[in-house]
């Protein structure tokens, strides 16, 4: 059997630890399937990975630190630290996109559309952030996820602008994955601040780990020369 194969049949079973403790709700299983879903990634792109790359090796190592340190749950300050650390791993997924990304003036229409797509977007979060900040035990966790959101905003807006300025192969997996961190973070929110979901939470879990698939992806597509579109 092929390396890959096997690799891939490693990914999946980690997957499948961690939807297996979601239905029997064992916190053990869910946070194995998570941290074991690194490895037989890492080997499959092994030769591929651009370890070179300070931007991936700072997200890498922020996003599997996040996930060991989501084992201490609700103790002491390890969720905190967590969301600090995917906050630190989402600015350098945007440092590598606004590296890869030019602007230029753009026209009126695509100017309004840009603003108006942002707009929504900050509206819809901020109504996230009070609706949670009912549910927040204190102030500390109050603004770090304030923080949190925020850098997911940034990630979205140099997501929305890198793809708008590019269209290139690599810049779809980057808007996909940056979506996916998005929608997968809001389900995680409803599971934590309003109610326990099976479906929800199978949900957001598949959705993260695809997400973590495509930074992988992102990062090993060549990227091509950018041909401006006069967007931005």
């Amino acid at each position: 059997m092929k390396k890959k194969v096997i690799l891939s049949l490693l990914a999946i079973s980690a997957i499948c630890v961690n939807l297996t403790g979601i239905f029997k709700d064992d916190f053990f299983l869910r946070k194995l399937g998570e941290i074991l879903f690194f490895f037989p990634l890492i080997l499959y792109y092994l030769r591929k990975i651009p370890f070179k790359n300070f931007n991936f090796l700072m997200f890498l190592s922020m996003a599997m630190g996040a996930t060991l340190f989501s084992w201490g749950g609700s103790l002491w300050y390890f969720e905190h630290i967590k969301l600090g650390m995917w906050l630190i791993g989402y600015i350098f997924l945007a440092r590598e996109a606004i590296k890869h990304t030019e602007y230029e003036r753009g026209n009126r229409f695509t100017t309004l559309y840009f603003i108006s797509v942002i707009a929504i977007y900050v509206y819809l979060l901020w109504v996230h952030i009070i609706e949670i900040e009912r549910n927040l035990g204190h102030e500390l966790a109050f603004w770090i996820y304030v923080l949190y959101y925020l850098n997911i905003l940034f990630v979205a807006i140099t997501a929305l602008v890198y793809y708008l300025n590019s269209f290139s192969k690599k810049s779809v997996f980057y808007i996909c994955f940056a979506l996916s961190f998005i929608f997968s973070d809001i389900l995680r929110d409803m599971e934590v601040f309003y109610f326990r979901d099976l479906s929800v939470e199978i949900v957001a879990a598949l959705i993260k780990f695809a997400a973590i698939k495509l930074v992988f992806l992102f990062f090993v597509t060549p990227e091509k020369k950018l041909r401006l579109l006069h967007l931005v």
